[in-house]
Order: C-alpha cells, then sequence, then structure tokens
C-alpha cells in the first residue's frame, strides 16, 4: 500500500490474472494502482511515467534529499565514534521499523539478519531507498545482502558518512567536557570509585609527562621518572611509579 500498490483480493487477482491471459497485448498489468499514493513518492519509477504528472517536483525533491542528508550530517558532527554510531543506529532502526509497519518505538535487533527481521526484495529496495535519501549517497540495491544485519549495515553507513575526527587542543577538551558530563549520572561503589580515580591519575601522571617533556627539550636530567616511557608501560607499571611519588609503597 505504500508502494502505491494497494493490496487485491483473490477473486480480483485471479480475474485480472485471466484477463492477461487471454488478451492479445505484449505486456499486461494485473494490479491496482494507487495514483495519488505514488505522485507523494515524488519522481515516478520510468514504467509509470506516462501515468503519473510530476512538473517541477524532480528539481524539488532532489534538493529536498540533499537537505535532509546534510542536516544528517550536521548531526554526526563533533561526535566520538561511538555517539555517531549511536545516532546512525537509530536512524537505521527507525527506517527499519517504518518499512515493516511496526509501531513507532519498536525495538529492532541490531543482531539479527534482515531476511529474519522480515525484509524481503521490495521491502529491501525501499529502505535502500529510504537510507539513500537520508545519507545523500547511493546505496546499491543489494546493500541488505552484502550487510545482512543492521548492525553490519550501521558500522558501513557510519563509515561512509562520519565526519573525519576532530583533533587538537579544542577535540581534547571537547571529550573532556562530554567525560564531566556523565559525572552526575553514575552509580559509584567504593571500588568502582578508587578504579576510576587510579585510571585519571594515570591520565593526569601521563599529561605531566608530556608537559615535562617538552619543556625539557635538549636538557639533561637525573631524575628517574623523567625517563619513565609512558607510551609502552602498562597500567600496573605506571600505578606501581604513582605509589612511588605518593609514598604509599
Amino acid at each position: 500500500t505504500r508502494s502505491g500498490m494497494p493490496p487485491l483480493s483473490a477473486e480480483e487477482g485471479l480475474a485480472l490474472f485471466d484477463a492477461a491471459l487471454g488478451t492479445t497485448e505484449p505486456m499486461a498489468l494485473p494490479v491496482r494502482l494507487d495514483l495519488a499514493a505514488l505522485r507523494q513518492q515524488g519522481e515516478p519509477q520510468p514504467l509509470l511515467r506516462g501515468l503519473i504528472r510530476t512538473p517541477g517536483r524532480r528539481t524539488a525533491a532532489v534538493a529536498q534529499a540533499g537537505d535532509a542528508a546534510a542536516a544528517f550530517a550536521q548531526r554526526l558532527a563533533g561526535l566520538s565514534a561511538a555517539e555517531g554510531r549511536e545516532v546512525v543506529l537509530d536512524a537505521v532502526g527507525g527506517q527499519v521499523v517504518a518499512v515493516l509497519g511496526h509501531a513507532g518505538g519498536t525495538e529492532i535487533d541490531q543482531d539479527r539478519a534482515f531476511l529474519d527481521l522480515g525484509f524481503d526484495s521490495l521491502t529491501a529496495v525501499e529502505l535502500r531507498n529510504r537510507l539513500s535519501d537520508l545519507t545523500g549517497i547511493r546505496l546499491p540495491a543489494t546493500l541488505l545482502f552484502d550487510f545482512p544485519t543492521p548492525a553490519e549495515l550501521v558500522d558501513h553507513l557510519h563509515a561512509r558518512i562520519a565526519p573525519e575526527p576532530s583533533s587538537g587542543p579544542e577535540a581534547f577538551l571537547g571529550e573532556l567536557e562530554r567525560l564531566e558530563q556523565t559525572f552526575g549520572g553514575l552509580d559509584l561503589t567504593e571500588e568502582i570509585h578508587e578504579q576510576i580515580a587510579g585510571r585519571l591519575e594515570v591520565l593526569r601522571a601521563k599529561w605531566d609527562a608530556l608537559r615535562d617533556t617538552s619543556a625539557r627539550a635538549g636538557h639533561d636530567d637525573s631524575r628517574s621518572d623523567q625517563d619513565f616511557d609512558f607510551e609502552s608501560a602498562s597500567d600496573e607499571e605506571v600505578f606501581d611509579l604513582l605509589d612511588n611519588e605518593f609514598g604509599l609503597s
């Protein structure tokens, strides 16, 4: 029905099939067409262009699709890889729900195969078309066969449309700000608090070492901890160093 072809009853289908067999016309389509619904889809398929007149709508439809794709790309700007993937997963899940005709808010198992979710060749192409409009990229008709689960499809789409990760001090400060915003929602035990505090101390030690290395460039220093290789050291070795520094061992 969404595709502009409402269902036929068994009697109607058989009657139209008999009529098609009895004609000498080279081509017969025993289907019911909802022309109003077909017009709502924008540019009609080539086979239907003689039936559906939509002057001037192709350019408008292309422009509208371009605006939607730009807006979606903007939503991904400045997000971490994990956050961006969640946005793409939510968008793909919404399109899957719409194509399958489920109620809004239905959860989709991202690791379940599209065929098991109820997709066939027709709905697979419909989802491909929706995702092409959403992302602004040309996707193959075999999309759901190339990436047979929502998780695989999301990873593919995110890799193609996610902006290049930002770098430099601004990006680093942005990550710290997002980390700070998570503090309020944490339900901490004493053990988890100590673990997180320890990791934060490790990060601070690495940051201080980076600053000190830059400041001491070209100068000798006899302190053993200044030669400590934070990049190759394990977390246990770093904790041992911190314990020594703070007199805990």
